[in-house]
């Protein structure tokens, strides 16, 4: 876990230094790296103290398999196989998320081709204000590879790390071995999960930093004396904010957890505050960069455009709508007959549950369907799905309920003062959420880090109950109902007649809008068939584009066939248009523009960019190519 954090602080220090000078490129991240591997290989043969860490880890392993029953030893195998099919996800298919198409795989060509992280003129705003800690690790394994094969091992790992990260929360939580496995269990079978472990979102990545965070928040309730677990709380909490805005709601329970318990423990004195102060300014220090590029160019830290906001953020804030959020929220989760495939012998729930959820909302005077509380896209509660940007996860939900009122029935599990208080704060996180954010259809990929959280209580308590043949039996069936998500990846399959195996990889890119494949790839040809070495992209119009024009296929198809071509957008009419004005956007001189429109919208015939004229030359609708007359 700590050299994970250690990773990280170091992909954000280079990243940010580099970007300074302009030298964010193949050498210096390999002499980066070169030199940051030489040290710790120095650090393990001078100091003693390591090569016996690593004799007692080598022991371990040996050891583990004996001090394991067979069960526990065939339920972490069963996990392992999970983790081992999605991790060849991963690698085999290519990132093809949406959000990736639009921004997130967006940003790490430009800054690659740019040798910096600074803002750029953009069609896409979140490719600038969102933040990048995910998007910097992919662009260091692809500044290394030259490829995009290892993008969405960073989420892989993370789901690893989480794994991990959660058997050690139990363990401080005084889980027993089998406790431990039990959690592992929960956590890695989560539906939401393993969709996302085998993409370039970044849900899984905040969710690792948050329970790392979680970690050291506990572990400094037992070890006081270790004054660096402050650093890595510090760490933990900047990892997470740099990663993903959700983690400011999720991460403010436990910072507040962990200054209740430094207060109390030195009774309020100047110790206290300096322990606060320093975690805190680790997290800020790690988010200077990015906040400073957002506030230069948004006059804003955070960067959020105002549309943007009101699309997320709630506009009335009152007990009523706090409770529709609520219920609304758990309501994502809902569908656990055909999660369990008894469809065909019980009624699925969803709509007599979307009907009580109704009534609720008009016996507490709430519209379900309320703008100032609700995102257009929500529409109640979905049915079963294996795209990783709605699943819901009801069994698990349905497990966490159970072992709250289990916990609560028995008196000694709740004189367990750390477990009584984690879940607390667990349940804060969750309430956080309800509070500020609009609920929408995509909801459920916040709520991955909520039951990642819940995983060391599940386990522990799993491991407390009495009939342990149940508790068992539980287990085994969350990894033989996880397996459908592995294989059947809406946008990932491998069992599946078209799957990642046999569809080539420009195919895969396009599996989200297949229709778009053919124009793209015409347009990419033409443009290949000319000696231009600088293409302008014009993605849609006006000030505020949307998430609808996918432009990551484009760098795919034109670069891997002329690495030397030099790509920007042109003509958007938002914030990021200054960014045009100055050096080196200032000097780009396109040679053709791709031009890139809904077909609900007038098509453009031609374009005016620094008083030249552009002309189409080849249109396969919504894709045009315009050369200057």
């Amino acid at each position: 876990m700590s050299a994970f954090v250690v990773v990280g602080v170091f992909i954000v220090t280079t990243t940010e230094i580099l970007s300074l000078v302009s030298l964010f490129n193949f050498v210096a991240i390999l002499l980066a790296w070169s030199l940051f591997n030489l040290g710790l290989l120095v650090t393990i043969v001078r100091q003693k103290y390591h090569r016996e860490t690593i004799a007692d880890l080598t022991k371990a392993i040996y050891l583990l398999p004996q001090q394991l029953s067979w069960f526990l030893a065939s339920l972490l195998l069963g996990i392992i196989i999970v983790i081992a099919l999605i991790g060849v996800i991963a690698v085999v298919a290519p990132p093809n998320t949406w959000d990736s198409m639009t921004y997130h795989m967006s940003r790490v060509m430009h800054w690659i081709q740019n040798g910096s992280v600074a803002h750029y003129p953009t069609y896409n705003l979140p490719q600038l204000f969102h933040p990048p800690f995910a998007e910097f690790s992919i662009t260091h394994l692809q500044i290394l590879s030259k490829s995009d094969r290892f993008a969405n091992l960073i989420q892989w790992f993370s789901a690893i790390g989480s794994a991990i990260g959660v058997s050690l929360i139990a363990k401080e939580l005084n889980a027993d071995q089998r406790g431990q496995v039990f959690t592992v269990v929960f956590a890695a079978t989560i539906p939401m999960g393993i969709l996302q472990a085998s993409s370039t979102q970044n849900d899984y990545v905040v969710t690792f930093w948050l329970v790392c965070l979680a970690y050291y928040v506990l572990l400094s309730f037992k070890t006081q004396e270790k004054r660096y677990i402050f650093w890595f709380i510090g760490a933990s909490l900047g990892l997470g904010i740099l990663t993903k805005s959700s983690a400011y709601l999720y991460g403010f329970p436990f910072m507040v957890w962990f200054s209740l318990i430094q207060l109390w423990r030195y009774r309020w004195r100047w110790h206290a505050w300096q322990t606060i102060g320093f975690t805190t300014a680790i997290a800020i220090i790690l988010n200077v960069g990015h906040y400073w590029r957002n506030f230069e160019l948004f006059n804003s830290f955070l960067g959020t455009p105002k549309n943007f906001a009101v699309a997320y953020k709630i506009e009335v804030i009152s007990f009523p709508t706090f409770l529709s959020n609520v219920i609304r929220n758990m309501g994502l989760h809902l569908d656990i007959i055909r999660t369990l495939r008894l469809e065909q012998f019980i009624t699925p729930i969803t709509g007599i549950a979307n009907k009580l959820i109704l009534l609720f909302h008009d016996l507490i005077g709430v519209d379900m369907f309320d703008p100032r509380t609700t995102a257009q896209s929500y529409s109640g509660i979905p049915g079963i799905s294996f795209d990783e940007n709605v699943a819901g996860n009801p069994l698990h939900l349905f497990i966490i309920f159970s072992v709250i009122f289990y916990f609560l029935l028995r008196k000694k599990l709740r004189r367990d003062r750390h477990l009584l208080t984690y879940q607390l704060v667990t349940i804060a996180c969750f309430f956080m959420l309800c509070l500020m954010l609009k609920i929408q259809a995509y909801q459920s990929r916040h709520h991955l880090a909520i039951f990642i959280f819940f995983a060391p209580v599940v386990g522990i308590i799993l491991s407390h109950i009495p009939l342990q043949k149940l508790a068992n039996t539980i287990a085994i069936l969350l990894i033989v109902t996880s397996l459908p998500w592995v294989l059947q990846n809406k946008f990932r399959p491998i069992a599946a007649e078209a799957n990642i195996f046999n569809l080539s990889r420009i195919e895969q890119y396009f599996i989200n809008r297949p229709q778009l494949q053919k124009p793209y790839v015409q347009a990419a040809q033409t443009i290949l068939t000319t000696e231009c070495k600088n293409i302008g992209l014009s993605l849609g119009e006006g000030t505020s584009v949307g998430n609808e024009y996918w432009e990551y296929p484009f760098w795919v198809l034109l670069k891997k066939s002329q690495p030397q071509i030099h790509i920007e957008n042109v003509n958007a009419q938002n914030i990021s248009l200054s960014k045009a004005e100055k050096y080196p956007h200032n000097n780009f001189a396109p040679c053709a523009i791709i031009a890139v429109r809904n077909l609900k919208v007038p098509q453009i015939e031609s374009m005016i960019f620094k008083n030249r004229l552009f002309t189409t030359t080849m249109s396969s609708p919504p894709v045009k190519v315009l050369i200057p007359k």
